[in-house]
């Protein structure tokens, strides 16, 4: 397998940072779920799929513009779909390499913004993000090779700022997932 993945984002705003070809899904999980069976469908077997954009951040140490590379993606109901944990590491290689603050771990998609407690008891079940695609996604994707990168844009009391910061982290990760997957032998 060789070329660039696919890759998809929720917003305009998060693809025009991201830049290049970029598939929208759609902010929130029906229309992502929607984008991505029909993206799926016309994917060649195990095709490489980045799903790339902004998220809260439930971990108090992470920052806005740190890096998320999901190990897993949990849905609302608990079920959890863990993710190659080597394409992750390899994605999230590349991007230390570029010079990003990167962590590897769970994330959980809600269908609505979290705030209070509610963010509070995800922070608590070990996820480091919060988002509201990748859990959909993934379950569309089936058997293709997904890796998802969330940049944190918010934290429990930063929005505005985090925002801003969140969709300029998105520039230029590009170059770090582009080349991944690496040209089977």
């Amino acid at each position: 397998m060789t070329g660039a993945p696919t890759v998809l984002a929720a917003m305009r705003l998060e693809a025009m940072a991201i830049g290049g070809r970029v598939v929208r899904t759609g902010m929130g999980h029906r229309r992502a779920a929607a984008t991505a069976t029909h993206v799926a469908a016309g994917l060649a077997p195990g095709s490489a799929v980045v799903l790339a954009g902004i998220s809260g951040g439930l971990d108090p140490a992470l920052a806005p513009g740190t890096v998320v590379v999901a190990s897993s993606v949990r849905d609302p109901e608990d079920v959890e779909r863990a993710l190659p944990a080597g394409d992750a590491d390899a994605v999230a290689e590349r991007l230390r390499r570029a010079g990003r603050d990167v962590r590897v771990g769970p994330v959980v998609s809600s269908t609505s913004l979290v705030h209070g407690e509610r963010r509070a008891q995800l922070a608590r079940s070990g996820a480091l993000a919060v988002d509201m695609e990748s859990a959909w996604v993934a379950a569309a994707m089936g058997d293709h090779r997904l890796v998802v990168v969330r940049v944190v844009a918010d934290t429990a009391g930063s929005v505005a700022v985090g925002l801003v910061k969140g969709l300029a982290a998105l520039r230029g990760l590009r170059a770090s997932f582009d080349p991944w997957p690496a040209p089977s032998s």
